[in-house]
């Protein structure tokens, strides 16, 4: 994926100073906004420190990034996920410092920052600075704020409606210089020719909508996309400062064709009723693998670890001569597994060429571990799917039994 045209502004809105910042370093490629909080002495001093402490690791993040890009399993991209949150943290630990020497315990910032792998960004952020996609005239928001009515909504003890007006939206419960430790997000997007990558500041969401925005929005002209964007928001009243970046991409030959990567995943019972963001958050943990036709997965009586999922093409699933099931795409198999580390497989083989998300045990412990609430929602889906497998059993049994004593015909 090559970048066409990157266009960014920061500008201080109805107020009469900015506190935001923005970092941009193509040739990573890495961007970064931040919106420092405490007022003018510090938040704008917290929001450079952040940036600062980005620039000065930049090589560093360039290297991971190195890594994804020649293996692309697992364990590079969570490496890739662990470094970003250091590197977080240690933003979060110059702005503290700083803080204490200008005796300014207000002082902190968000920060979001995006970087891109081949045909991937990663986006990572604390607060509630967003990160957009914009594909096909449609945006999609990429990330959950990091305040308590965004909380609230996600545990189910606020309606959408309610959140809308809840004075809690402006208070953030992660911020970098905040409190000892944070923990960033960090989103795995699969990016398509075409594509235009957005982060800001909150303060353009306070100024309008995201159907506003998205209609200012045209790919072959980002700088005035963003110019036009920024004068409607300063129209609009804009009560926050405005710091935006737009981020086109075209493909390149070589490129990975786009797969609906969280389309598929909405089909699969473990990960339904969960937000594009939440999914985004899970698919580092997930491994992608390729058959061709004819590959045997697994062969009957092997221990299997691993949670799979069929995102194009065909798996037989079979046991001695006796033909199971097909999965097709957006179907699943082996959940037993996450659940048992004992779990014996049935014989699995391709019918075509086939592309595949495996979830392992190991990544599903580490999930919940390091995204607590993520894994307990995962937790609870799993155990539903083991209680159903459960009561079929049982009713199989009982069915069995009956027909022994020759109650059924």
């Amino acid at each position: 994926m090559r970048i066409r045209e990157v266009a960014a502004t920061s500008h201080q809105g109805r107020r009469s100073f900015n506190e935001d910042s923005v970092l941009r370093m193509p040739r990573i490629p890495l961007f970064a906004v931040a919106d420092g909080m405490g007022g003018p002495g510090a938040g704008d001093i917290a929001a450079k420190l952040a940036l600062a402490t980005i620039e000065k690791y930049a090589d560093d993040l360039a290297n991971a990034n190195a890594r994804v890009a020649v293996s692309r399993s697992t364990t590079d991209r969570l490496a890739l996920g662990r470094f970003v949150d250091e590197l977080f943290n240690r933003a979060s630990r110059e702005v503290q410092r700083e803080a204490t020497r200008l005796q300014r315990p207000g002082m902190a910032t968000t920060l979001l920052l995006a970087t891109l792998v081949k045909n991937y960004a990663y986006v990572a952020h604390v607060g509630d600075s967003r990160a957009y996609l914009f594909r096909d005239g449609r945006m999609t928001q990429l990330t959950e704020d990091h305040n308590l009515a965004e909380l609230h909504l996600r545990r189910g003890r606020l309606t959408r409606e309610e959140y809308e007006k809840s004075p809690e939206r402006r208070v953030l419960y992660q911020a970098l210089g905040a409190g000892t430790e944070v923990d960033g997000d960090l989103a795995e997007v699969r990016l398509t020719g075409g594509d235009v990558l957005m982060i800001c500041s909150d303060g353009l969401p306070r100024a309008m909508s995201d159907e506003e925005i998205q209609s200012f929005i045209v790919p072959g002209d980002l700088r005035g996309s963003l110019q036009r964007m920024l004068e409607q928001a300063i129209a609009n009243g804009a009560p926050d400062n405005l710091s935006a970046v737009l981020l086109g991409v075209e493909a390149e030959a070589g490129d990975e064709p786009i797969e609906a990567v969280t389309e598929v995943m909405r089909e699969v019972f473990l990960f339904k009723g969960m937000s594009q963001p939440e999914l985004l958050t899970i698919a580092p943990y997930l491994e992608e693998v390729v058959h061709d036709k004819g590959a045997t997965l697994w062969t009957e009586g092997q221990i299997l670890d691993q949670f799979a999922v069929v995102v194009s093409g065909s798996v037989r699933i079979s046991s001695g001569k006796t033909h199971l099931l097909d999965v097709k795409p957006g179907g699943s198999f082996g959940e037993l597994a996450l659940a048992q580390a004992s779990f014996r497989a049935p014989t699995a083989r391709t019918l075509v060429p086939t592309r595949l998300f495996l979830l392992s045990r190991e990544r599903f412990h580490e999930l919940m571990r390091h995204k607590p609430e993520l894994g307990n929602r995962l937790m609870l889906a799993l155990l539903d799917a083991v209680g159903d497998r459960v009561r079929d059993l049982g009713d199989r049994l009982v069915a069995v039994e009956r027909a022994a004593r020759g109650e059924l015909k």
